[in-house]
């Protein structure tokens, strides 16, 4: 909280100066990404943190790391994260190497829960591809997950004979046939490689 406790100095009835002081408050929250927020700033910080170095599944773990009951803050918190990510992913995307090379793909809607509930159903679907080794990215914005959409792009932006790893979504049936060499995560299953620890596909936000 900023505090202004600058002196002036008015006329008073009997047309003496005298001294006053300004007492204006300005939250230092004001034009930055914690405005308009009920949550401290401490409590934010922690929220990201969680965000940022919580392996799926994480919203019991990062109740108890801030305190926060309710999943619905937390989910929201979230979903601004993901925001300045697919942000930050867009101006730093590029194209993605070929044979030698495998590259982690998937989709992800980014927008608002119906009802403040449940999971994500209206928003912008974003899709991706993460590079192993080099750790090059490319996140675009698309209109459907259908296979011409996303054929069309993984073409743009990963060159052929790369390995690329999807999870079981049905228009990555074609990659095979299309120049790439293709591997499967069933999501069901595993999140997390059971012989490294690592999480199986590391664009998954």
């Amino acid at each position: 909280m900023y505090k202004c406790r600058r002196r002036y100095y008015v006329k008073n009835v009997n047309k003496k100066r005298v001294a006053e002081r300004c007492d204006v408050y300005r939250s230092a929250k004001i034009g930055t990404w914690f405005h308009n927020s009920n949550l401290d700033v401490g409590t934010i910080c922690r929220l990201v943190a969680c965000f940022l170095m919580l392996q799926h599944p994480r919203q019991d773990r990062t109740q108890v790391e801030t305190g926060i009951t309710s999943p619905t803050t937390i989910v929201d918190w979230f979903n601004f994260c993901r925001e300045v990510c697919v942000f930050w992913a867009e101006k730093h995307s590029e194209k993605l190497d070929g044979p030698g090379h495998t590259v982690e793909i998937d989709e992800a809607k980014i927008g608002k829960r119906k009802y403040n509930r449940g999971r994500l159903v209206k928003g912008q679907w974003i899709f991706g591809g993460y590079e192993q080794g080099s750790k090059k990215i490319f996140i675009v914005p698309v209109e459907d997950r259908m296979e011409k959409t996303l054929l069309e792009i993984i073409k743009k932006w990963i060159l052929p004979g790369t390995t690329i790893v999807s999870d079981c979504w049905k228009s990555y049936d074609c990659l095979n046939n299309e120049g790439f060499q293709h591997l499967t995560v069933n999501h069901s299953y595993n999140f997390v490689d059971p012989e490294t620890g690592e999480k199986r596909l590391k664009l998954l936000i």
